[in-house]
């Protein structure tokens, strides 16, 4: 008895571990490499990583969801030869040619959104539709997709020019140069805004969306049915619960502790 005691009293201690062990790992993706969403170096930080984090605590145990970047191009690799296992956070079935959701699994909504188109304030532009645009120069990150822009794009009706980031195109906007316009969401213009990363005052917003609001879901492949079980219960649990979508405290103004100058 005494001996068995003693290999109780043992492993007591690695059921903790041994529970961890056996959730089931599943790769929160996000194809949006920038502010709100996700921060390069930054694991733990973002809102898919809150997102991530959230997630597994409602799990209970039974799963630990990791927050990762993805590039789109590479998402639409995975898509197309059937090959994603993991979750795709913050997008909406038209985004993946899936109005009918048939293709594959989608969640309730974790937020509403709508897309904006922004110019200088140096030269500003009214959104009316895409042939508003006519002649333009358009920055856009490389990679993410515009249906609506596309056939003018082809035409050479509209100039694309590339760039790393959102933030790198709403700074060149900023600063007029190169660009006429580009198209940003809200949630992402307004995490821009409070990283201080834009001048908001150098830029203009269109007073008539790209968009209409639309809704953030989750995309979960069809081979998923439990995991989609369970995310689709979280996410409406989650609509009541803002406490893990509120962003972080402002960063300090540097400018604002400098001596002014003699």
């Amino acid at each position: 008895m005494r001996s068995r005691s003693f290999l109780i009293a043992m492993l007591l201690p690695l059921l903790p571990l041994r529970l961890a062990q056996a959730a089931e790992t599943v790769q929160l993706a996000t194809y949006y490499d920038y502010v709100p969403w996700f921060v390069p170096g930054r694991p733990s930080a973002g809102l898919n990583a809150r997102l991530a984090s959230r997630l597994s605590e409602m799990s209970g145990g039974r799963y630990r969801f990791v927050s990762v970047y993805i590039p789109r191009r590479r998402l639409d690799v995975l898509l197309q030869e059937g090959k994603l296992t993991m979750v795709v956070a913050w997008v909406h079935p038209r985004f993946f040619g899936d109005p009918e959701r048939t293709r594959y699994f989608w969640t309730g909504p974790l937020m509403d959104d709508e897309s904006l188109v922004v110019s200088p304030r140096a030269a500003p532009l009214e959104y009316d539709g895409p042939d508003s645009l006519r002649g333009k120069r358009f920055g856009a990150p490389g990679g993410h997709r515009f249906p609506d822009l596309e056939p003018l794009i082809s035409a050479g009706e509209i100039t694309r020019i590339d760039v790393p980031q959102i933030k790198n195109a709403l700074q060149m906007i900023g600063a007029h140069r190169r660009l006429d316009f580009t198209v940003v969401d809200r949630s992402t213009l307004d995490a821009l805004k409070h990283e201080r990363v834009i001048d908001a005052a150098l830029l203009h917003v269109a007073s008539r969306p790209r968009t209409a609001s639309y809704q953030r879901s989750m995309l979960v492949p069809l081979d998923q049915p439990a995991l989609y079980r369970f995310l689709h219960s979280a996410v409406a649990l989650l609509r009541s619960d803002s406490s893990w979508f509120a962003p972080p405290p402002r960063p300090p103004d540097k400018q604002a502790h400098k001596r002014p100058a003699q």
